[in-house]
């Protein structure tokens, strides 16, 4: 199923996920980072994937992403009533237009809170027709949950039930090969940190990791800023804070407590370093035979001299060695 560009889905999508997180791991106190060591899991067999073939109702749009498992994400555009049903064919998600409700009494609710399947109450194993219990959870069209299957890898196929404004469908997810990996985009730092004290490096042969270091020797508190001139990092002496409102904050690949909007920061490390993600580090060229370009802005926190830290992205193609 071709994925429709269009604005609704681009905004609904990016905001399920972040509210499945803080929905579905609601008993942890830390905010998780999309990305994880262990996001291969379930690929084995291939790829999850919504089927080509597959035909929702306009106004939806359904994906397989991959968070810190294969999981789906469901966005509308705010006029639909759709329902999710579980492998045991009982609704478990409503979306009623802006709202979403969960059946706290169906197990596919409690299936779909963990990437394996999340454990089932003892009242829904002994009595698993309970009536429903619907209770709001949000006013948002969109959503992102776990499906154990996703994850089963010695399952080619299968389908999601749903009922879409009063009609069910199923729409079938299949696992594809992936694509053989025939190169990497690496990025380069090409220029030191001017300022003293400040340590700076790509930790990683590829992907948009990039470390800093505030050492004994710095005679300030240092800013990462945003491509705007906004800070959303600062590394102080008491260790690295993270402004948690930014816009960046989801996509950073860090842990950390959630901040409020009168106390944004909250602290990420305990020392004077931070690897964290850097989405301008993500930027590739178009073609392989390009050099892509990418600049970190780092300021003294209490005053306007900048450092500019510069690098490059460039392809490296993987030669297959012969024996």
């Amino acid at each position: 199923m071709p994925v429709v560009k269009t604005n609704w889905v681009k905004k609904t999508l990016g905001a399920c996920l972040a509210f499945s997180f803080s929905t579905l791991l609601i008993s942890s106190p830390f905010v998780s980072t999309p990305v994880f060591a262990h996001a291969e899991h379930g690929s084995e067999g291939g790829i999850p994937t919504v089927s080509a073939k597959a035909k929702l109702p306009k106004g939806l749009s359904l994906q397989v992403v991959k968070t810190n498992a294969y999981q789906f994400a469901l966005a509308t555009d705010g006029q639909q009533r759709v329902e999710i049903l579980g492998e045991d064919k009982r609704a478990f998600l409503r979306f009623d237009r802006d709202k979403l409700y969960a059946d706290l009494n169906a197990t596919g609710w409690h299936r779909s809170r963990q990437p394996g399947g999340g454990p089932i109450p003892e009242r829904l194993k002994d009595n698993p027709k309970l009536k429903p219990n619907w209770v709001l959870l949000d006013k948002q069209p969109g959503y992102g949950w776990y499906d154990p299957r996703l994850i089963k890898e010695d399952l080619a196929h299968f389908n999601l039930a749903m009922m879409a404004n009063g009609k069910p469908i199923n729409v079938r997810i299949e696992r594809i090969e992936a694509e053989p990996m025939t190169g990497y985009w690496r990025p380069l730092l090409v220029n030191e940190p001017e300022f003293t004290g400040l340590n700076a490096m790509v930790p990683g042969l590829s992907g948009n990791n990039f470390m800093l270091s505030r050492m004994g020797t710095a005679k300030s508190e240092f800013q990462v800023l945003d491509d705007q001139g906004a800070p959303f990092l600062e590394l102080r002496e008491d260790g690295v804070w993270l402004n948690s409102m930014h816009a960046w904050a989801s996509s950073v690949e860090l842990f950390y407590s959630p901040g409020t909007e009168q106390a944004p920061w909250v602290k990420v490390s305990e020392t004077g370093t931070v690897t964290y993600a850097d989405p301008r580090l993500n930027k590739k060229p178009v073609k392989t035979s390009e050099t892509g370009s990418w600049v970190i802005p780092v300021k003294q926190k209490e005053g306007k001299q900048q450092n500019l830290l510069k690098g490059e992205l460039k392809w490296q193609t993987i030669v297959e060695q012969v024996n």
